[in-house]
């Protein structure tokens, strides 16, 4: 994982700022349609890819296939629905419906890796509220999906930003005088 450092950092940081940038859009878009809520939506669906791609790096060697499906699968809806925005209102509709899936995808394989159980718990949660949420249109499904996935992904983005314990330098043996 440590080869691809640049990588895991940027993904850590997208992980970071993606999510509560989908809750303040939805939420704008809620009180008020709004056309700042939709650019809100929009780069926050676009951070999404780098994010959910950054959770493939903490899967498990045999459960890497899967993350990385879910990955891909999340990415092309994120993308399909920053594309095409009107979408999203009808979740279930290809290829929107590919970002909650993946999401779900992304979750169970990295609920039997090392990773936080906590963490692929709350994203799967959030994965099944997605499509409910902006079907209904119901705020507290809509933000309460939102928040679980900010809950996710940052605690994923602490994982990615960890140190590798074996990188660090060792420290020196006291080298006593004897005095």
């Amino acid at each position: 994982m440590r080869r691809y450092l640049p990588l895991v950092y940027v993904a850590a940081v997208a992980a970071v700022v993606a999510p509560p940038l989908l809750v303040a859009s939805d939420i704008a878009l809620v009180m008020f349609i709004s056309t700042p809520g939709l650019i809100l939506q929009r780069l926050a669906l676009a951070l999404f890819a780098p994010a959910v791609a950054g959770v493939t790096l903490l899967a498990h060697s045999h459960l890497r296939w899967a993350a990385v499906l879910g990955a891909a699968l999340a990415a092309i809806g994120a993308i399909a629905i920053v594309r095409r925005p009107e979408t999203l209102v009808i979740a279930l509709f290809p290829p929107a419906v590919l970002f909650p899936i993946g999401l779900l995808v992304a979750s169970g394989a990295i609920l039997g890796s090392a990773t936080s159980r906590r963490a692929a718990v709350l994203m799967g949660v959030a994965a099944l509220l997605f499509p409910f949420g902006h079907i209904s249109g119901l705020p507290p499904l809509l933000i309460g999906g939102d928040v679980l996935l900010l809950a996710a992904f940052w605690i994923l983005a602490l994982q990615m930003a960890k140190p590798n314990p074996k990188s660090q330098i060792p420290r020196p043996k006291s080298q006593g005088t004897g005095i």
